[in-house]
Parts: C-alpha cells; sequence; structure tokens
C-alpha cells in the first residue's frame, strides 16, 4: 500500500472513531467540531491527491489533544483541501486553446482557491468576482464565492448564491456537498439528507463521496431513528 493510502485509511478510520466517540458521548461537541472539520480536510487532500496520481499530501494529523489546543481551525476546513486540490489538478495547458481570458480565469480560480486556504476570504471572493465579470456562469467561481461569502459571516448571502447555484446548475456535485454540510451545521437534518441524495444522482468525484461519507452515515441513522419512534409511538 502507497503512503498515500496508508494516509487515507488512517484518516477514515480516525473519522469514523471520532463519530463513535461522539456518539457514545465522549468529546464534547467544541472538540468535536474541530478534530472533524481537521480530519475531513486531510482526508479529502489525500482522496484527491490519489485521484490525481501523487500529488504530494500533507502529513496525518497529530495527537486529537494536540489540534484541540490550536483552538483556531477554520469552520469548515475541508474547503481548503478541496481548493487547494482543485488549484493542483487543474489543467492551465488546456484551457490556451481558448484564448488568454480562459486562462487568465483559471490562473484567478486557482488564487483564489489559496487565498481561501489562508483564510483569506476576500481576497477569494474578490478574485472570483474577476473571474464573473469574464464568465458569468462560471459555476466553480459562483459556488466557492457562495462558500467563502458563508464562511466569511455573510452567512445568509452564501445560502442564497450556494441555492441559486445548485437550482441553475444542478449537475455541480461541490454545490451540493456544501449544501449539506450548511444544512447539517443548521439542524436541517431532512434538507441536508436531500443534497445527500441528489450527489447519488451524480457523477461526483471520488473525493466528494468520500468526504461526506461519515455525514451520511449520521444523518441517516438519526433519520431512521427518529422514523422508528415516530412510527413505533
Amino acid at each position: 500500500m502507497s503512503d498515500l493510502e496508508d494516509q487515507r485509511e488512517f484518516l477514515l478510520r480516525s473519522l469514523e472513531d471520532l463519530e463513535r466517540e461522539h456518539d457514545a458521548g465522549d468529546i464534547d461537541e467544541q472538540d468535536y467540531g474541530v478534530l472533524k472539520d481537521d480530519y475531513t480536510a486531510r482526508a479529502a487532500a489525500v482522496l484527491r491527491a490519489i485521484e490525481q496520481g501523487g500529488v504530494r499530501a500533507p502529513v496525518p494529523a497529530r495527537r486529537r489533544r494536540s489540534w484541540v489546543a490550536l483552538g483556531g481551525v477554520v469552520l469548515f476546513a475541508l474547503l481548503a483541501a478541496v481548493l487547494v486540490a482543485q488549484g493542483s489538478g487543474r489543467r492551465d495547458a488546456g484551457d490556451t486553446l481558448t484564448g488568454g481570458i480562459r486562462q487568465s480565469s483559471t490562473e484567478k480560480l486557482n488564487e483564489a482557491g489559496r487565498r481561501g486556504s489562508e483564510g483569506d476570504y476576500e481576497g477569494g471572493i474578490a478574485l472570483y468576482d474577476e473571474v464573473l465579470v469574464a464568465d458569468p456562469d462560471n459555476r466553480e467561481a459562483l459556488t466557492y464565492r457562495g462558500w467563502f461569502l458563508f464562511l466569511s459571516g455573510e452567512r445568509a448571502e452564501g445560502l442564497t448564491q450556494l441555492l441559486e447555484v445548485a437550482t441553475a446548475q444542478g449537475d455541480y456535485p461541490d454545490v451540493h456537498a456544501f449544501l449539506a454540510v450548511v444544512f447539517d451545521r443548521n439542524g436541517l437534518t431532512a434538507e441536508a439528507l436531500r443534497e445527500l441524495r441528489l450527489l447519488d444522482e451524480l457523477d461526483a468525484p471520488a473525493y466528494i463521496r468520500e468526504i461526506v461519507a461519515s455525514l451520511r452515515d449520521r444523518l441517516e441513522a438519526a433519520s431512521s431513528s427518529t422514523t422508528t419512534v415516530t412510527v413505533g409511538g
């Protein structure tokens, strides 16, 4: 097994263990949120690196309490991994066929992703705005602009934009993954499950499917439990 595959197995097991600890009440909500975001981000990066054929991946997560001590992990850290992975996997050379404008947009999308991975959401949003001037229907720019808005505290505007993308360009998997996370964080289990089921109907990249796998398991288990109680009652 390769180093990347070892990391994938380690991180996915860590996510499963974390879910079990949370379900058993052995970890508080703050620690759970920080650790889940960290493991999810790292797993996403490794999975994308494997898909792209061995791009350098981050080292496995350190011991859990060391990450809790940092305290400043960005909310929804999976965003950073997805964006960086997209940038490393995007083929700039192919864009030259459509001219300099498209190539410039590609560079801006890559740079916006890097800005977001560093927590510079305003800088990323500004770059996405530039892309959208030249290409108003660019679904990556629209989706990640909405995601950045949400992460930067403009939650209503960010959610509105994500919903608009999901309505207009519903075949883009990333927007459904982000909406599932957003809905889950707001206690909207049925809505989150709906987004996850939409992913099943799309040809979603493996890293998208795997990073929401634990979320799917937890929500489906909760939904099943609620239905059983309701029927039984």
